[in-house]
C-alpha cells in the first residue's frame, strides 16, 4: 500500500511539474501585443470621413483599419473574407450570398444590424452611385447575419475583386441615412466605422491620427496591435530619418513607394529592413493608332525596338529598374504570362525595319518622312501630373530614342503643365505616344489594360487608348467582368499576346517597391508585393519582441 500511495504521489508530483511547464510555455507563446504601432506617411492627414480616400484617413482604410471591409485581397492577389465571414458567387454570376461577424460594433458603441446591411447597399447604389453596384436588383436577409445580392447581371465576381478599397465597406445607418452631400461631412461622426479600429483623435497641426482597437470587430482573430498612430511627414526622406532615429516604425503610402534612389542611403542600418519586392504599377507608352504613322503596325514594331529600355528603367526606379516584357503586365500581376519574350533595344535593327516600311529620309535633311514624302514630327505627351520630373524624364529618353533613328518628334509643351488640355488631347487621340502610368491598385485587378482602351462598351469615354480593335475590347471586359478566376486569367492571357502582336502599347520598365519598416521592436512582418508590411493582416499578426 505505501509503495502504491508512493508512486501516486511521485505521478501526482510529475503531473503537476508538467501542468506547471505547459503553463508556462503557453504563456511564453500567447502573442505579445504591440503597445502602439507608429505609421510613418507623406499624405496630408487633414480629412477623416469614411466615404472618400482623400488622404491618409481613407488610404490607410485600403488596409480595413477603421472601416468594415466586405473582403480584402492577400499576398497572392486572391480574395479573402474580412467584414464577410463567407462569400459565395452563383455559377452565373449574378448571385452573392453572404455572412458577416455576428457581434460587429460600430464605434459609437451600436451594434451593426440587419438594417445596416440593407441601408448600405441601398445607399452605395442609389446615393454614391457606385457603378459596379448600378444592376443590383434586390438586398435581402436570408438568415441569422446572412444576406443576398441579386444582380440583373453577371457582375458579383467583378464588384468584389473592384471593391477592395474602403468605400466597399458598411455604413451605419443611424449617421448616413438621409445625408446627401456624404463627402463632405466631416467630424469624428463620419469617421465612424465597424473595423478592427476606432478614430480617437487627431491634431491638424502636428499631422498626427491617433487610433486604438475595438475587440468586438476582430475580424481575422486576435487583434495583437492595441494603438496605431498615423504621422504625416512632410517628404520621404524626412520619413526615413524619423525611422532610422526610432520616431516612426513602417512605412505607408498607397501607390506611392520610397523612391529608389533614396532608399540606397538606407540600406545596411541596423534595424531597418528596406522592404524591397516587385511592383505591380508601371508607366506605359501608347502609340496614337488612329492616325498615321501609328496605325502602321510595322512602324510601332519597329519603334519598340528604339527606345533605350536601359536609360528609361534607371531614371524610374534607379539600378532596381528592370526591362519589361512585350505583354504589358509584370510579374507582381495576376495572370502575368512569362512565356512571352522580352523588349529589346535594338537601334539599327528599329532603322531596318523603318528603311523597309518606307520611312526614309527622302530629302536628305537628316529626318525620316511620312511614306508619301510628307514631314514627320510626332507627338510625345506625357500625361499631366502635379509631379512631373519622372514623366519629364521619361519624355525626354523617347524623344532622344527616337531622333537617334532619325524620326524627327517633340513634347507637346501645352499638355504638360495643364491638365484639361491634356484630358482633351488624350480622349481626342491626338497624338503620336503617350506616356502613362498604372496605379498598383488598379494593377491589382482591371490591369493597365484599363487605360489602353480606345473606347468603353458604350461608346466613347475617358479612356486613354487609341487602339480599336475588338479583341482588345472584347477580352478586357471578359476579363474584369469574369465570373470566376478561370475566366479571367483566360482572358489576361489573350490581353497580354494581343499587345505582343500588335504593339499598340508596352511597358517602359518593370519597377521594384521599398516599403521600409523596423525590425527590432516587433515579429510578424508580412512584405507584400506592391503594397508593404501595412496591410488588413498586419493588425492580427503583428506582435512585439
Amino acid at each position: 500500500m505505501k509503495a502504491l500511495n508512493r508512486i501516486f504521489l511521485i505521478m501526482l508530483a510529475f503531473t503537476l511539474v508538467l501542468s506547471a511547464t505547459n503553463g508556462t510555455v503557453l504563456a511564453e507563446e500567447a502573442p505579445k501585443h504591440v503597445e502602439n504601432l507608429i505609421i510613418g506617411t507623406t499624405t496630408a492627414n487633414n480629412t477623416f470621413n469614411m466615404t472618400g480616400q482623400r488622404d491618409a484617413f481613407g488610404r490607410m482604410n485600403y488596409n480595413g483599419l477603421t472601416q468594415g471591409n466586405f473582403v480584402y485581397r492577400d499576398t497572392n492577389g486572391d480574395l479573402q473574407p474580412y467584414f464577410f465571414r463567407t462569400f459565395e458567387v452563383s455559377e452565373d454570376g449574378t448571385v452573392l450570398d453572404f455572412t458577416w461577424h455576428k457581434g460587429a460594433m460600430w464605434h459609437d458603441g451600436q451594434p451593426v444590424t440587419d438594417e445596416d446591411i440593407i441601408f448600405t447597399f441601398e445607399f452605395m447604389r442609389d446615393v454614391k452611385k457606385v457603378g459596379s453596384l448600378s444592376s443590383l436588383e434586390k438586398i435581402e436577409i436570408i438568415g441569422k447575419n446572412a444576406a443576398r445580392l441579386t444582380f440583373t447581371e453577371p457582375v458579383v465576381y467583378y464588384w468584389l475583386n473592384t471593391s477592395c478599397m474602403n468605400t466597399a465597406c458598411v455604413y451605419a445607418k443611424h449617421i448616413w441615412e438621409g445625408v446627401e452631400d456624404y463627402a463632405n461631412r466631416m467630424g469624428m461622426e463620419a469617421a465612424i466605422g465597424c473595423g478592427p479600429y476606432k478614430l480617437t483623435s487627431y491634431d491638424l497641426d502636428s499631422q498626427t491620427s491617433y487610433y486604438e482597437a475595438v475587440p468586438e470587430n476582430a475580424f481575422l482573430g486576435e487583434i495583437t496591435v492595441d494603438k496605431v498612430t498615423i504621422q504625416t511627414y512632410a517628404d520621404q526622406a524626412t520619413l526615413m530619418m524619423a525611422m532610422v532615429n526610432g520616431e516612426c516604425d513602417a512605412y505607408y503610402n498607397y501607390a506611392n513607394p520610397v523612391d529608389a534612389t533614396l532608399i540606397e542611403s538606407f540600406i545596411g542600418i541596423d534595424g531597418i529592413d528596406i522592404g524591397q519586392s516587385d511592383f505591380s504599377g508601371s508607366y506605359q507608352m501608347l502609340f496614337g493608332c488612329s492616325r498615321s504613322p501609328g496605325d502602321d503596325i510595322d512602324f510601332r514594331q519597329a519603334i519598340a525596338y528604339a527606345i533605350d529600355y536601359p536609360t528609361v528603367a534607371t531614371a524610374i526606379c534607379g539600378k532596381y529598374g528592370r526591362i519589361a516584357n512585350r505583354g504589358v503586365l509584370n510579374p507582381a500581376i495576376k495572370g502575368f504570362d512569362e512565356t512571352i519574350g522580352m523588349l529589346e533595344y535594338n537601334a539599327e535593327k528599329a532603322k531596318a525595319m523603318l528603311d523597309e516600311a518606307g520611312y526614309v529620309d527622302s530629302d536628305g535633311d537628316g529626318w525620316r518622312e511620312f511614306k508619301d514624302g510628307t514631314v514627320m514630327d510626332l507627338t510625345v505627351i506625357p500625361q499631366y501630373s502635379s509631379k512631373m520630373e519622372v514623366r519629364m524624364r521619361i519624355g525626354e529618353i523617347v524623344c532622344t530614342s527616337l531622333k537617334n533613328i532619325g524620326v524627327n518628334c517633340h513634347i507637346d509643351e501645352e499638355a504638360i503643365v495643364n491638365g484639361e488640355i491634356w484630358e482633351d488631347r488624350v480622349t481626342k487621340e491626338e497624338y503620336d505616344i503617350s506616356i502613362t502610368f498604372c496605379t498598383s491598385g488598379v494593377a491589382a485587378y482591371s490591369t493597365p489594360f484599363r487605360y489602353l482602351l480606345a473606347e468603353l462598351r458604350e461608346g466613347r469615354g475617358w479612356c486613354w487608348g487609341s487602339f480599336h480593335n475588338p479583341i482588345l475590347k472584347e477580352a478586357f471586359y471578359n476579363m474584369t467582368e469574369a465570373i470566376n478566376d478561370e475566366q479571367y486569367l483566360k482572358n489576361s492571357l489573350i490581353l497580354q499576346r494581343l499587345a505582343d502582336e500588335e504593339m499598340f502599347a508596352l511597358t517602359l520598365a518593370w519597377q521594384t517597391s521599398f516599403f521600409p519598416y523596423r525590425t527590432d521592436k516587433y515579429d510578424g512582418w508580412d512584405n507584400w508585393a506592391s503594397w508593404g508590411v501595412v496591410h488588413a493582416e498586419t493588425w492580427f499578426e503583428l506582435t512585439a519582441k
